[in-house]
């Protein structure tokens, strides 16, 4: 049985929600939501709405779990927001925010809506703020996710998103881009953008130290601590002339990483190389 402040949640919230599929409002139907047009049903999963294709398939993360927390300026920002805000890709957030609804694709701690962000189950303009923080590069068509937060935000409403450029592989196999200043201006170009910079928690301090930390720890699991010792007290001089004279691409070092796995080496590369075939008719 749910929990009775779990419905009465799902009631507090029921105006803003929208069957993904046809946009017309949905009602409580038992343990499920119903829509008013199509009479799509969606379930309730630990109180929780659901609007996958597959609520089954639904991962439940244990209540402990903390991951992708808000910076503390948005959080004071969303605190003191006349309206309700929208946490697209919350995660596990520490603190519960009373005017802000947070939907992921698992249930999390504080998780109230599961669904897609290229299809939100809302209504057009019922938010006054979206924010979504490490959520874009794990999506298929971030444009398209994009144009869905774009509607569901009031005229006037404010978008924050924080999202991956020189970062390794993470969250595979879905982590599918990382987007430089122009690609994010593409893929929010129906917005009038206001800022669009560098925080503190994006830096390049954290690209090396990331960097760093990954490709050292994988060195030593395929190649050996000898291997990743000799990467680790490797001098940036070395790199840097090694990118300007390619005289030095025959040193130790630079061919060390070639001996890398393809699959460890698909989580650090520069780019990549395919080759397609156009099915037979």
């Amino acid at each position: 049985m749910i929990p009775s402040v779990r419905i009465e949640r799902v009631r507090s919230f029921l105006p803003f929600l929208a069957c993904p599929a046809c946009r017309t409002g949905v009602g409580l139907d038992g343990d499920a939501l119903r829509c008013e047009s199509c009479a799509a049903l969606y379930p309730l999963r630990k109180g929780r709405p659901v609007f996958l294709p597959d609520p089954g398939a639904v991962k439940e993360m244990p209540v402990e779990h903390l991951s992708n927390q808000l910076l503390p300026e948005v959080t004071d920002w969303l605190l003191r927001l006349d309206g309700y805000a929208l946490n697209v890709g919350a995660g596990g957030t520490a603190l519960k925010l009373p005017n802000c609804l947070e939907m992921e694709y698992a249930i999390f701690r504080h998780t109230d809506v599961v669904g897609d962000a290229h299809r939100l189950p809302f209504h057009d303009n019922v938010f006054d703020a979206v924010v979504t923080f490490n959520t874009f590069e794990h999506l298929y068509d971030p444009r398209r996710a994009a144009g869905e937060l774009h509607r569901v935000l009031k005229p006037g409403g404010k978008v924050f998103l924080h999202t991956a450029f020189l970062q390794p592989l993470h969250e595979a196999p879905h982590h599918y881009y990382n987007a430089t200043e122009f690609g994010i201006r593409r893929w929010f170009e129906a917005f009038d953008i206001t800022d669009l910079r560098v925080t503190d928690n994006f830096q390049p301090a954290h690209v090396l130290a990331w960097l760093s930390s990954e490709l050292l720890r994988a060195v030593e699991h395929e190649l050996g601590a000898e291997a990743a010792a000799l990467l680790e007290d490797s001098p940036l001089q070395f790199w840097k002339s090694a990118w300007e004279n390619p005289g030095f691409r025959t040193d130790t070092l630079w061919t060390l990483l070639r001996k890398l796995s393809p699959d460890v080496q698909k989580r650090f590369a520069a780019g990549f190389h395919l080759e397609a075939t156009k099915a037979a008719a």
